[in-house]
């Protein structure tokens, strides 16, 4: 008998409180967050990234990335402009109201964040 099988995938992370959730939920298992518009949810060294279907969300962490500052940048995708994604230096670059935004990612949340974006 295949245990694994029957387990759900626990691949969906709660934005607000960081707890692995099944990748069905609605709410989130421990802070009852609403997650049915996270799209992706990307833990890195500045910020965390929370990917909605109409927003790019930053939470920006201390110095040392052990914690949220409570500084959080809102982002609406339909108004993000001349997307680039950093191969060489890992950066996501774009245009929001006339100003260059410039958001240092590990490689692995730039390719995730280039494929959920150019879809």
């Amino acid at each position: 008998m295949d245990f694994e099988d029957d387990l759900p995938d626990f691949s969906l992370i709660c934005p607000e409180c960081g707890v692995d959730n099944p990748s069905d939920s609605i709410n989130c298992l421990v802070c009852d967050k609403n997650l049915e518009k996270t799209v992706a949810f990307m833990e890195d060294d500045s910020f965390d990234l929370e990917l909605t279907s109409e927003l790019l969300i930053e939470y920006r962490k201390n110095f040392w990335g052990t914690r949220r500052t409570g500084k959080v940048n809102q982002y609406v995708r339909g108004q993000m402009e001349n997307l680039e994604f950093g191969e060489k230096i890992s950066r996501f670059k774009f245009d929001y109201h006339g100003k260059r935004v410039v958001i240092p990612l590990r490689t692995e949340n730039i390719e995730k964040l280039k494929l959920l974006l150019l879809k």
